[in-house]
């Protein structure tokens, strides 16, 4: 989990790096902003795909547990309602990002105006910082759930 939390933090922050690089038009980490962007996006979606399968497995692993325990299977419900409430997030703001860098590209062929791509990537930022809150309350949510089975068996 706490690698989930390292991951977050550095891509939060390389999007409006990408963002600062790309107006300054200056050499970050011997790379300029298109090669930038390309690291920032993947990264942000090797961190968003790594969340997801943590959620996912914790989830899979928290249902066994229940059942091999005999434990009242309403307490997974909970969990089911985090990922309902996560999951749509993380799939809209892994799309907003994807279209972010499309949608770079597409200034240079003068495809789509600054002023579009600037509102769109405000957006995804804020849409992030949203969604870092909602990854957070999951995480604190599931560490809950898992000390208070873990409890009810001891």
């Amino acid at each position: 989990m706490y690698i989930n939390y390292f991951l977050m933090v550095i891509s939060f922050f390389s999007l409006p790096i990408w963002l600062f690089i790309r107006y300054s038009n200056i050499i970050f980490l011997d790379m300029n902003h298109i090669q930038f962007s390309l690291i920032a996006s993947i990264f942000y979606m090797l961190t968003q795909t790594i969340i997801m399968f943590y959620f996912i497995a914790t989830g899979k692993n928290i249902k066994k547990f229940i059942l091999d325990n005999k434990i009242d299977l309403k307490l997974y419900n909970s969990i089911l309602k985090m990922k309902m409430k996560l999951f749509p997030h993380i799939m809209i703001n892994m799309i907003l990002v994807g279209i972010v860098f499309v949608i770079g590209g597409a200034i240079y062929s003068s495809i789509i105006t600054d002023w579009h791509f600037n509102l769109l990537f405000i957006f995804t930022i804020l849409h992030y910082g949203y969604l870092v809150v909602i990854q957070h309350n999951s995480f604190k949510e599931n560490t809950e759930l898992v000390i208070m089975l873990y409890k009810k068996v001891n």
